[in-house]
């Protein structure tokens, strides 16, 4: 039913719970639908949780996007037909605790991709905050390229919804070896995670965790 005043003029807008619009040139009106968490029955504290948690993961997505990379999870989706933060949200959320930050780093995923990791990889400690990497991959396959450079993200567990990368990586596939530097400053553990970048930076291996100590001397 078109709704118009006794002047003859057209509602438009919203009027209390009430909302007018106008559909080809005729003004109707019709009830706003409730918010959540505004009426009705009040969030339940599992629904508070679930939604903090998610308002921390965009919030680490964001920061990451800015201090890591904006291409690792957008390349990685794009091969699913999905967006970067819906991908990392769907893989990392269960690592975030709210309030608390990245809860789980031992199964935080920090990269994702379709290249294919190497085998036997390890992390030793060189001292001074220095560490070295190695592993076994003799694969020459669409998926694998001894180009492929060493990349290395790291979370601080001081900063707990910070990631970072590590300085001074060094090493290819094809290389089996790598190193990288840690800042000796934060803590005397971290969380470090290795990973793999094709060499034009267009596709990325998925991450794999290790946690480390730094020798500080």
């Amino acid at each position: 039913m078109e709704v118009i005043d006794d002047a003859g003029r057209k509602y438009r807008g919203k009027m209390g719970n009430l909302i007018y619009y106008t559909v080809n040139g005729k003004t109707y009106v019709r009830r706003a639908r409730k918010r959540p968490g505004t009426q009705g029955k009040p969030r339940t504290e599992k629904q508070k949780a679930l939604s903090g948690r998610f308002r921390l993961v965009q919030k680490v997505y964001s920061f990451y996007m800015q201090t890591v990379s904006a291409d690792i999870w957008r390349i990685a989706a794009r091969a699913q037909g999905r967006r970067g933060q819906n991908l990392f949200c769907e893989v990392n959320s269960g690592c975030f605790e709210a309030g608390v930050g990245i809860a789980s780093p031992e199964t935080f995923r920090f990269a994702e991709g379709e290249l294919l990791l190497p085998w036997g990889m390890q992390v030793e400690g060189l001292g001074g905050g220095r560490f070295r990497a190695t592993w076994t991959d003799e694969r020459e396959l669409a998926r694998t390229a001894a180009s492929d450079r060493l990349k290395v993200g790291v979370f601080y567990p001081s900063t707990p919804t910070g990631l970072y990368w590590a300085e001074e990586m060094s090493g290819t596939r094809g290389d089996g070896c790598g190193e990288f530097r840690l800042d000796t400053q934060s803590d005397t553990d971290a969380h470090v995670y290795l990973f793999f970048a094709r060499e034009d930076g267009g596709a990325y291996t998925p991450s794999m965790h290790f946690h480390v100590a730094m020798d500080k001397e």
